[in-house]
């Protein structure tokens, strides 16, 4: 019988596909071995903000007290000028020591000296009420210009002291993350990282013992049975 070129190619193949699976053996995987290598982490720390800096304010406080007779002028420059209402005369002096301080006056029998209240043109005395007056001239010699102010109220202070203090808690919490980044991604060396080290080596020595222990005690692979195949059957036994 004549076999064809197309036909013994197919068949040779399947022969030696069945006889390598019949005469092969399990073979034994060779050990894992797991080397770990401490790396530090190189992260960029990016430097902190540079701190805050605030201008002081100059708080002017206008009372609206009872009012008092004036007994003086008060000259503060450029032609401003506002009454005061001191009761009585006062006086500068030297100390021991070289310091200038203030006292009141006294006459020769030690009693204080009255200031005289101011009268007006109608020679009616002339009253100061609070310290609006005063604090006018003030601001007028401030601003070199008109006389203007910015109110607020007591209530409206509170709530503007309580808006810094959220800005500064808000701040604070922000540096305190960055803070906590910084500590934990900065270049600490290989003793830094030794406790997550020793944790991480723990684990993946636990995972080559497990792989280990199955290569040891591999599961039963089952054995393909004995092949029937000849090619004498397969051709009817002759040519």
């Amino acid at each position: 019988m004549k076999i064809t070129n197309k036909l013994l190619t197919p068949i040779i193949l399947a022969f030696a596909v069945v006889g390598c699976s019949t005469t092969s053996s399990y073979q034994p995987l060779p050990p894992v071995k797991v080397i770990t290598e401490t790396v530090e982490m190189e992260v960029y720390s990016p430097p902190l903000p540079k701190e805050i800096s605030l201008a002081d304010v100059d708080w002017k406080v206008i009372t609206d007290t009872p009012c008092k007779p004036a007994t003086g002028k008060k000259n503060i420059g450029n032609g401003k000028w506002y009454y005061t209402t001191e009761r009585f005369d006062y006086e500068d002096y030297t100390k021991e020591d070289g310091s200038s301080a203030r006292r009141v006056k006294r006459d020769e029998a030690g009693n204080r000296i009255e200031l005289p209240a101011l009268l007006d043109e109608n020679d009616n005395v002339i009253e100061s009420c609070g310290n609006l007056q005063q604090k006018i001239a003030e601001i007028e010699l401030l601003l070199d210009g008109d006389f203007v102010i910015f109110a607020i109220t007591p209530d409206g202070y509170e709530r503007m002291a309580a808006n810094l203090q959220e800005i500064k808690r808000y701040i604070n919490q922000q540096k305190e993350i960055i803070y906590y980044y910084r500590e934990a991604t900065k270049p600490k060396g290989s003793k830094g990282w030794l406790e997550e080290n020793e944790e991480r080596q723990e684990n993946e020595k636990e995972a080559v013992e497990f792989a280990n222990e199955q290569q040891e005690n591999p599961q039963t692979i089952p054995q393909p049975e004995t092949s029937g195949f000849n090619l004498k059957k397969l051709f009817g036994g002759g040519e």
